[in-house]
């Protein structure tokens, strides 16, 4: 037992801090249920993604820009990411007090 962990050790704990660091990474930073108290129609401009979108709101919102993404893709009833030029979406514009 002790040759196999003299053996295996350092990969077991390195195998260990990368699933450790996958899992801190990916869980969530803050509550996917967004609240705001106001929203407004915008039509979506050439160029223009999800990801551009919620970079100029969220921090009005005061959340990340996953968490506005979610809201619009909810809120405009959404099956995907793919939005296109000329679309007219609902989107968030003052985080509740």
């Amino acid at each position: 037992m002790n040759k196999l962990m003299k053996q295996y050790g350092p990969h077991v704990f390195t195998a260990g801090i990368i699933l450790l660091f996958i899992l801190v990474t990916t869980m969530p930073t803050e509550s996917r249920g967004l609240e705001v108290d106001e929203h407004e129609n915008v039509v979506v401009a050439p160029g223009e993604t999800l990801w551009t979108i919620a970079s100029q709101l969220h921090h009005d919102l005061d959340t990340n820009k996953e968490n506005v993404i979610h809201w619009i893709t909810v809120h405009n009833e959404l099956e995907g990411s793919v939005i296109y030029a000329g679309q007219e979406l609902t989107v968030p514009v003052k985080g509740a007090e």
